[in-house]
């Protein structure tokens, strides 16, 4: 579960998990401070992460080496009826091509994707809490 708690600055909310906190924000035109993630970030770091920590596991479990793995993942929500996620992963160091878009195909399976893919539901549990009352 994550907990966001407003903060004293405009807009500024604290995000903690039970174990570490982040800060979410919007942008100045919108009357934030701009300093922080926004949520749209939020959900792209989501993806970028699991695209990573994935590719980093199946290079692993190959016996693999590599040097590095930089994701990018930009949200385009431009078209109304549907979002779309761009995305690159490079990875660095001395790796075939063949073996990389074995890798790349794999990734694809990340947890993120997989959930993001499913229909999503929206409860809100306070107003189930009262409707048991």
């Amino acid at each position: 579960m994550v907990i966001s708690t407003s903060g004293s600055e405009t807009y500024i909310t604290e995000i903690f998990n039970g174990t570490s906190k982040i800060h979410s924000d919007v942008t100045e035109e919108k009357g934030g401070s701009g300093k922080y993630f926004r949520p749209h970030d939020l959900i792209e770091s989501a993806y970028a992460s699991c695209l990573n920590i994935t590719t980093r596991m199946i290079l692993d479990s190959m016996n693999v080496s590599y040097d590095g793995i930089i994701v990018k993942v930009e949200l385009d929500r431009s078209n109304e009826v549907k979002t779309i996620f761009k995305y690159q992963i490079d990875i660095s160091g001395s790796i075939d091509k063949e073996t990389k878009e074995v890798v790349l195909r794999k990734v694809m399976n990340c947890p993120v994707k997989k959930t993001l893919s499913k229909q999503l539901e929206f409860i809100n549990e306070a107003v189930l809490s009262e409707q048991r009352i």
